[in-house]
């Protein structure tokens, strides 16, 4: 009887490392939570509401609705790291008024969204008709955003782009 008792002793203490040995087992579940990592804080954005953005970015561009197209803008905007929100809004009031027709769009965009900000990257095509003559052009190149949340609203905080060559 005491062979028994004594292998089944040792059954069961070479049992006890895959899991009764194991102190997370004798852990509260208070304790268990409060030993866990911290969840990351939430990205500032979904993928969805970035693309989502840029069909009304596209959409108030191709329309030359100025006042739409710069609201997208946050009032800390910058251009080409150089215009700020009054050069912003000229270059654009300059440019659609120029313009019978403008047709944007972008190839191959990546997005990256964080917790403060998303960026996205992608070539853009812009097909324009020019008021006077009527000549067309079509302007192509790399373009990057970095978009921030003002009032609870995606906005620009900086747009880069530049043309791949001169019509």
């Amino acid at each position: 009887m005491k062979s028994i008792l004594f292998m089944g002793c040792i059954l069961v203490t070479g049992l006890l490392p895959l899991g009764l040995h194991d102190s997370n087992l004798f852990r509260s579940v208070p304790e268990a939570l409060s030993a866990a990592k911290p969840s990351p804080l939430p990205l500032m954005a979904t993928e969805q509401e970035v693309r989502g953005f840029f069909d009304q970015y596209i959409d108030r561009y191709n329309k030359k609705d100025t006042d739409g197209f710069l609201w997208l803008f946050s009032l800390k905007a910058k251009q080409n790291q150089q215009d700020g929100l009054p050069e912003i809004r000229k270059i654009y009031s300059d440019y659609f008024s120029q313009m019978i027709s403008l047709q944007n769009s972008f190839e191959d965009m990546k997005v990256e969204i964080y917790q403060n900000a998303a960026e996205a990257k992608a070539r853009y095509s812009v097909n324009q008709v020019l008021k006077r003559g009527g000549e067309k052009r079509v302007w192509r190149g790399p373009a990057r955003w970095v978009l921030i949340k003002e009032g609870g609203m995606l906005k620009i905080l900086s747009f880069d782009y530049r043309h791949d060559k001169t019509p």
